[in-house]
């Protein structure tokens, strides 16, 4: 039911290859590249230890990526028409196992992790001031390039609310899924099957 996005999630993380200096870029970029940095310079210093130990691991991802993470819109654009159907206690449900159920398969594909490089591209402002866009090529060893976009807005601070690889987007490729549960079971249908996902049934 729910694929595995190991390329979105790693590309938080992969090696800067571009020496682009950031301090003229958008603030936007500029929380992008820090934040990968920031995880970086963990994997350099602690590599082994983030691959072996799944709270220390766990708690460098709270610490330095999912404050960069806007986990509601993610969950409002992933749950799309139905969001609106469900209560104040449902939508709540449905953001906490939205958000396991990311950081579980972002800290699975961290431990895969092995020196691919993404390269930042010059920013392009959007027409709107509260959103921007950070675009970036992530290269694989032995592989093609592939196209990663973040996307942002700025809610008294800037966060990542969608990430693109190939143009497949992170958040709207649950839709269908979350779709066909709704459908199936209702708003209760899909909670239960998240949690079913994330361990807790």
């Amino acid at each position: 039911m729910f694929k595995r996005f190991g390329i979105i999630a790693s590309a938080l993380v992969m090696v800067i290859a571009s020496s682009t200096a950031v301090a003229e870029e958008h603030p936007a970029q500029i929380l992008v590249v820090d934040a990968i940095s920031a995880m970086l310079a963990v994997f350099k210093e602690d590599g082994e230890r983030l691959k072996s130990d799944p709270v220390y691991l766990q708690s460098k991802v709270d610490e330095l990526i999912v404050p960069n993470l806007d986990f509601d819109t993610m969950t409002k654009l992933a749950v799309s028409k139905f969001w609106r159907r469900a209560d104040k206690s449902q939508q709540e449900q449905l953001v906490t196992e939205f958000t396991m159920l990311l950081l579980n398969t972002y800290t699975g594909a961290l431990t895969e992790y092995s020196g691919e490089t993404i390269e930042f591209q010059p920013f392009r402002p959007e027409s709107r001031e509260d959103r921007a866009t950070v675009r970036a090529v992530f290269s694989q060893s032995g592989g093609s390039d592939v196209p990663v976009v973040y996307k942002l807005q700025d809610k008294k601070g800037w966060s990542i609310y969608d990430i693109e690889v190939n143009e497949i987007s992170l958040v709207t490729s649950y839709r269908s899924a979350f779709s066909n549960e709704i459908e199936k079971g209702g708003i209760d249908g899909l909670i239960e099957a998240m949690k079913d996902r994330n361990g807790k049934s």
